[in-house]
């Protein structure tokens, strides 16, 4: 985004709240501490 720096490795990530492939939505500060692994997903139809 212009204007804003590029994360780096180590920096804390972003608030993200992202749906779950089950409907659940998934708030990434409840993860906090642990590894995550975020993968978008493209849905046909």
């Amino acid at each position: 985004m212009p204007g804003h720096p590029a994360p780096r490795i180590g920096d804390p990530a972003p608030p993200l709240r992202l749906p779950a492939l089950t409907g659940e939505v998934v708030d990434l500060a409840d993860l906090r501490g642990r590894p995550v692994v975020v993968s978008f997903l493209r849905h046909a139809g």
